[in-house]
């Protein structure tokens, strides 16, 4: 049976409990693995696996290989993802300095189900690869692929791992790309190589679900929908949504309406050029709002992303898997601060079934 080959931001399903994640790379690499809750947290260090503490709940690596194995029957209710971490074994070297590492997933009995070559990558020592997340009804996987500017250490640390027990000291006091910002997490837009960005993407993507019914399954036309609102202080200047797809400028512009989660990946993408922003812009609050009423928790994989909107890069990601009796979400804001754009995680729940119904809602968080 042949791999699946994966890309960038894809997801696929995993239909079984028992796998092994292995990485093949030129150089030496530690391969580890962070149990987070839908927050994005470890619940206590214990959740850290990696050549130190070679097991926890449900994964352990193996010995002589770079190679985890993960037994998802046997993984904590209250884990929400399995975040897969590779750091380069000399810390001053550089993924872009050799070829791309290359990561399969099997099962126990060694047959291949996926691939997945990551490419693109900087000059980091430390990357985020792959994401196993719980479903409603099962698991599945997605390739992120991205570097991480300031190491190993920094990255446990933004996951809450004491950086006492990874023995490897933070390079960087900087602020960083986190794989996950925590709520109320504000840092500049720049690419992992320091740079300011000029083009950003806001990606939604969540999955169908379907309902049992007298006559069998039915899809339920879960509705999401990403928008973008400009404000100038707390005025309301300009927005882009299914139903505006530009700003007037076209600054901003939406890839336009999924109605029902279907397609792999990204379902709806709001593209911004920050340089076409008039100057009296001040920030860009991304909402996501369930048109049709449902609340969050009938939700199945949704999650959002920040790409770099040259390189196609991810730089953040956050799942909104967690659910709640809410319809809508004030997920992020990018704002100007001192003439530098910055991104801020918010996070935040509210009811709303359309963007404008939103609009008094997102201005306690201008």
């Amino acid at each position: 049976m042949a791999a699946a080959l994966l890309t960038q931001g894809q997801a696929g399903e995993l239909g079984l409990a028992e796998l092994v994640v292995t990485v093949f790379h030129s150089a030496r690499v530690d391969l580890a693995a962070l149990l987070l809750t839908a927050r994005g947290r470890v619940r206590s260090d214990e959740d850290l696996v990696f050549y130190n503490q070679p097991a926890g709940p449900g994964v352990r690596l193996i010995p002589g290989q770079t190679s985890l194995a993960i037994n998802l029957r046997e993984i904590p209710a209250d884990i929400g993802f399995i975040r897969i971490v590779l750091a380069l074994d000399d810390r001053n070297a550089h993924f872009n300095d050799y070829p791309p590492p290359h990561l399969t997933i099997a099962d126990a009995q060694a047959n291949p189900l996926y691939e997945y070559v990551i490419e693109g990558l900087g000059p980091e020592s430390t990357l985020v690869a792959l994401d196993l997340d719980r479903t409603g009804d099962g698991w599945q996987t997605r390739a992120v692929g991205h570097g991480y500017a300031s190491g190993f250490a920094a990255l446990v640390a933004a996951h809450a791992v004491s950086i006492g027990s990874t023995s490897q000291p933070a390079q960087s006091a900087e602020p960083a790309w986190s794989a996950v910002l925590q709520p109320g997490q504000d840092v500049a837009l720049r690419t992992h190589g320091g740079k300011e960005l000029a083009n950003v993407k806001l990606a939604l993507g969540w999955d169908p679900v379907h309902v049992q019914s007298r006559w069998g399954s039915r899809p339920a036309e879960i509705d999401l929908d990403a928008s973008a609102l400009v404000f100038a202080g707390n005025d309301l200047i300009d927005a882009a949504f299914y139903g505006q797809l530009s700003t007037r400028d076209g600054a901003i512009r939406h890839s336009g309406d999924n109605l029902t989660g279907e397609g792999k990946g990204d379902n709806e993408v709001i593209t911004v050029d920050l340089t076409r922003l008039p100057m009296r812009a001040t920030a860009i609050v991304f909402v996501i709002t369930s048109y049709a009423g449902h609340t969050f928790e009938r939700v199945r994989n949704a999650f959002w992303r920040l790409i770099d909107g040259s390189s196609s890069a991810e730089l953040t990601r956050a799942n909104l898997s967690a659910g709640g009796p809410h319809t809508g979400m004030v997920v992020a804001k990018v704002h100007r601060q001192d003439g530098v754009w910055k991104i801020q995680s918010l996070g935040q729940p509210i009811q709303a079934g359309h963007p404008i119904e939103a609009v008094t809602q997102v201005v306690p968080f201008l």
